[in-house]
């Protein structure tokens, strides 16, 4: 069966910010994630694109893991204009982040060498439950400013 390339949401373009990986074979085995993002708009050549800036750090603060690692990456992605604002937005967030999450999963397994497949294979996340804890805080957040 053939797929269909067409989409609501199509990845565009994708730059590296920062890529940095720690291995350390005697560390233990756990993830603790922590991520952030901000959507953003962009012009090019009188369209307007979405984008995400997505920063994921694994075991930042942990003692002894065997991986630790930081990956930003912005991406802009083409939404179907035919949607309204609100969904064009639900889209970009959840189907965006859950791309870019995606992308950084493989980044990490391809990025290790040293490290056993369990060791290197990022747990799967829940997306809608991380855009809604970061929603609330940055609604909290606004609030304290005015």
């Amino acid at each position: 069966m053939k797929l269909k390339t067409a989409s609501l949401l199509q990845l565009k373009e994708i730059q590296l910010k920062k890529f940095k990986i720690e291995e350390n074979i005697d560390g233990l085995n756990r993830f603790i994630l922590d991520a952030d993002f901000t959507p953003f708009e962009i012009t090019i050549k009188n369209r307007i694109y979405k984008g995400i800036d997505f920063t994921l750090k694994i075991n930042s603060k942990a003692k002894k893991p065997a991986l630790k690692a930081e990956i930003n990456m912005l991406a802009i992605f083409e939404i179907d204009e035919n949607l309204d604002k609100r969904k064009q937005i639900k889209i970009l967030l959840y189907n965006g982040l859950s791309i870019l999450y995606g992308i950084a999963r493989g980044m990490i397994f391809q990025g290790c060498s040293i490290l056993p497949s369990d060791y290197r294979l990022l747990p799967t996340v829940n997306i809608a439950e991380f855009v809604k804890k970061k929603m609330e805080l940055t609604s909290s957040q606004l609030q304290k400013e005015t």
